[in-house]
């Protein structure tokens, strides 16, 4: 059951700066991740601090192993789908004209105490670049 593999990756998360590593931007000063859990509909809550002090919130939700969802709010993407791959990755590929340009692997530590999120964004002509930013679950 797709509830049951969501389930380690639920809860609230914070980001230690210190280990990330980002390759596009700045670091935010802090950020926070919440993924929640709807009848099935993984909801992630992303809340972040920049390094000028400005707050960004975002929110976006998808059904794990579930069909492509399709985004009209968004000018740079148009689809997004969620996936398991194995027990300990949750990855999101946001998608335009069927082409992946931003891809977010969560990657869920043994102790299901840190989460790894490796988000590569591909820039069409230009390059990619890849922000590795590592949660520690909060308590």
């Amino acid at each position: 059951m797709n509830e049951d593999k969501l389930a380690p990756f639920l809860g609230t998360w914070i980001l230690d700066t210190e280990d990330s590593d980002f390759e596009q931007g700045e670091p935010p000063k802090s950020a926070t991740l919440k993924i929640e859990d709807n009848f099935g509909m993984a909801i992630f809550t992303m809340n972040q601090v920049a390094a000028d002090g400005e707050v960004t919130n975002d929110t976006f939700e998808a059904v794990p192993d579930g069909p492509e969802v399709k985004l009209g709010k968004s000018g740079l993407v148009d689809a997004m789908r969620l996936v398991f791959q194995g027990d300990r990755n949750l990855v999101s590929e946001a998608r335009r004209g069927g082409l992946t340009i931003m891809k977010a692997e969560r990657e869920l530590s043994e102790d299901g105490r840190t989460l790894t999120v490796t988000q590569t964004v591909h820039l069409v002509d230009v390059a990619s670049f890849k922000n590795i930013s590592v949660y520690r679950r909060a308590q």
